[in-house]
């Protein structure tokens, strides 16, 4: 993350928290299908960003994503770009993706957001 500490990106991307030498996110959605679509659209970017995240579903509906670099100490800009391919996916609604409609829910600490309609 040498390059967050110099200023050009922050140490915690929107959504995100450290937890180690790693960036971790998790999401709620509406129902279990919904959670498996997101996990597919995920790894899809991780595959275009030669990434391997730890993807888990905790729950039917709730998903945790752990991303970092296991040649490098933590995270690298490779790491970064595909967080924001992640963030953007979320901002897009669910519905978009599936065919269904309803909304997503962000799961923060201590707070969720809802986005998507």
């Amino acid at each position: 993350m040498q390059a967050a500490a110099a200023g050009r990106r922050p140490l915690e991307p929107q959504g995100w928290r450290r937890a180690g030498e790693s960036l971790v996110r998790e999401v709620s959605f509406r129902d279990f299908d919904a959670a498996i679509a997101f996990l597919a659209r995920v790894g899809a970017c991780a595959e275009d960003h030669l990434r391997r995240p730890d993807m888990c579903i905790l729950d039917f509906n709730r998903v945790r994503l752990t991303i970092t670099n296991p040649h490098h100490a933590g995270v690298t800009e490779a790491e970064l770009r595909l967080v924001q391919k992640v963030n953007l996916l979320l901002e897009r609604p669910s519905g978009a993706a599936s065919g269904r409609g309803g909304a997503e829910t962000v799961v923060r600490p201590g707070k969720a957001e809802e986005i998507g309609a």
